[in-house]
C-alpha cells in the first residue's frame, strides 16, 4: 500500500467516526427524543406562522405551488433549527 492510500483510508475513517462523538438525544420529562424530532415539530409550527404572515401580506400567489413550497419550508426550518441548537 502506498503512503497516500493509507492516508486517504485513515482520513476517511476519522471523518466517518467524527459524527459519533455527541449524542443527539434530548431528555424531555424523563424520555429521550432525537434532536431532529424536536426540530421537525418546531419547523412545522414555523411554517404555519410563515403561511399566516404570507396570507396577511397578500403574497400567497407569489410564492409558488404550495405542494413544493411548504415541504421545502419545513425542511429548511428543520435543518436550520437542528444546526442552531443541536450541531
Amino acid at each position: 500500500m502506498t503512503r497516500s492510500f493509507r492516508f486517504a483510508v485513515s482520513a476517511l475513517l476519522t471523518y466517518s467516526l467524527a459524527g459519533c462523538s455527541r449524542n443527539p438525544n434530548v431528555e424531555i420529562v424523563g424520555s429521550y427524543f432525537p434532536g431532529w424530532m424536536i426540530s421537525l415539530a418546531a419547523a412545522v409550527a414555523l411554517t404555519g406562522v410563515a403561511h399566516v404572515l404570507l396570507r396577511r401580506k397578500g403574497l400567497l400567489h407569489a410564492v409558488g405551488h404550495p405542494a413544493l413550497i411548504y415541504p421545502s419550508m419545513v425542511l429548511l426550518f428543520t435543518c436550520l433549527l437542528w444546526l442552531c441548537f443541536f450541531a
